[in-house]
C-alpha cells in the first residue's frame, strides 16, 4: 500500500459506531506513521489510526463499500480501543485537512491524493 494513504476508507467494524471514513490529515515516519481519519456522516466522530492498522485488510479497507443501513451507521458512543485505533492527544494538526487532501477551497497542490 503507499504512502500517502487514499482518503476513502471502510472499518471492517464499527468506530464510533460508523464504518466509513475520510483520511484529511497524515503524517509521521516509518512506524510512526498516523492517518487522521474523520466519519462520512458525522464530522465530529474522528479517529487517529496508526498507518500499519490501515495495511491490515482485516480490520480497514480502501475505498468505501456498499453497505446497508444497519451496517453503516451503528452510533452507539462506540469508545475508541486498540483495535480501531490510538488513545491520547493528537498530532498538531491532524485535525486539519491536508495540503493533497482536496478538501481545502481553493487548493494549491499540485496533486491530490486519491480516493481509494
Amino acid at each position: 500500500m503507499n504512502w500517502p494513504p487514499n482518503k476513502s476508507w471502510t472499518s471492517t467494524s464499527p468506530v464510533k459506531g460508523f464504518r466509513h471514513f475520510v483520511a484529511i490529515n497524515y503524517g509521521g515516519e516509518g512506524p510512526n506513521r498516523w492517518v487522521s481519519l474523520v466519519a462520512v456522516l458525522d464530522g465530529t466522530s474522528t479517529a487517529l489510526v496508526p498507518w500499519e492498522q490501515l495495511k491490515d485488510k482485516k480490520k480497514w479497507l480502501t475505498g468505501w463499500l456498499h453497505l446497508n443501513r444497519e451496517e453503516s451507521n451503528l452510533v452507539d458512543n462506540y469508545e475508541f480501543d486498540s483495535n480501531n485505533s490510538l488513545q491520547g492527544n493528537l498530532p498538531d494538526g491532524c485535525l486539519h485537512p491536508s495540503d493533497d487532501s482536496g478538501l481545502c477551497i481553493p487548493s494549491r497542490a499540485d496533486s491530490i491524493r486519491p480516493w481509494s
